[in-house]
């Protein structure tokens, strides 16, 4: 598994679509990204903050987070003890629901289940602690197992939260999630083209969409615009060779893209935090 841009990939090593992973760090980071399979965070012991489309959720000792496919989500926890359970599979996992908006609605939100005030969440937590169970085990049969726990988890879910979300509203939420088809080719296009002179209408254009609807698409789904994404990108990209090259500053301002030493020097400051010579310098 590893971040390219603010892409996680990677995820499944192996042919079924679930990850699960738990972790005990106190000092625990992860940097922004976002994936198009579905999230779900259990904190069993303590507490956690975690920041998802520039809102920061504060999640206390039971909580349990549900983060939707292409949401942005990072976190900074420092000295914090604690136990917290990810859960990521893929949303085809669901399919078997068919068409269900009540279903397209909740896998295409991000939302929390306090313990606190939810009186469902005893039995979303037994689910949780079942899967890992069973997955730690790996005993023969465990991912259908897996699979239907998961289902159950969602059958609660909408059975109790359908009137809690507003489904009329619901619309953008679905075109949000039929859009990450759409994305992840734009994706694609950004990661072979980013050391040309691409533009917005290029990607728009590839994907097969007009650039305006691109635009706002893009800015709904990822929370920042194009042209910050792909300077983003191409800044990440900047990283490695300044680390791993012998390359001079200005040829790897021009390798990822930058038509311009200056443009390339503030756009590295704005994003790292230093200047791209101080960055090679001290290894960052």
């Amino acid at each position: 598994m590893y971040v390219d841009g603010l892409h996680e990939k990677g995820i499944f090593a192996d042919g079924f679509p679930f990850r699960l992973e738990i972790n005990t760090l106190d000092n625990f980071d992860y940097p922004v990204h976002w994936h198009a399979v579905i999230e779900i965070l259990y904190i069993e012991k303590n507490h956690f903050n975690i920041n998802v489309n520039n809102k920061e959720f504060k999640l206390d000792e039971g909580d349990i987070l549900f983060i939707a496919s292409g949401d942005t989500h990072g976190f900074s926890n420092r000295n914090n003890i604690g136990k917290r359970i990810f859960i990521q599979f893929d949303s085809s996992s669901l399919s078997t629901f068919g068409n269900n908006n009540i279903i397209k609605a909740l896998i295409s939100s991000t939302f929390k289940i306090s313990i606190k005030d939810v009186p469902f969440h005893e039995s979303i937590k037994e689910h949780i602690l079942s899967i890992v169970e069973k997955y730690s085990k790996k005993d023969f049969g465990f991912e259908l197992f897996i699979s239907a726990r998961i289902h159950d988890i969602f059958a609660i879910i909408s059975k109790f939260l359908a009137d809690k979300i507003n489904l009329e509203n619901s619309t953008g939420n679905i075109r949000k999630m039929q859009g990450m088809d759409k994305l992840a080719e734009a994706f694609k296009f950004i990661e072979a083209n980013y050391m040309n002179d691409i533009s917005l209408s290029d990607v728009a254009k590839a994907v097969g969409f007009s650039e305006s609807y691109f635009s706002r698409m893009f800015k709904d789904i990822t929370e920042k615009n194009f042209i910050l994404y792909l300077n983003e990108y191409r800044i990440k990209q900047a990283e490695l060779f300044l680390t791993s090259s012998n390359m001079s500053i200005s040829d790897i301002a021009y390798a990822v893209g930058f038509n311009s030493i200056v443009t390339f020097n503030r756009s590295f400051k704005s994003i790292k935090g230093c200047s791209p010579s101080l960055y090679k310098k001290i290894g960052l």
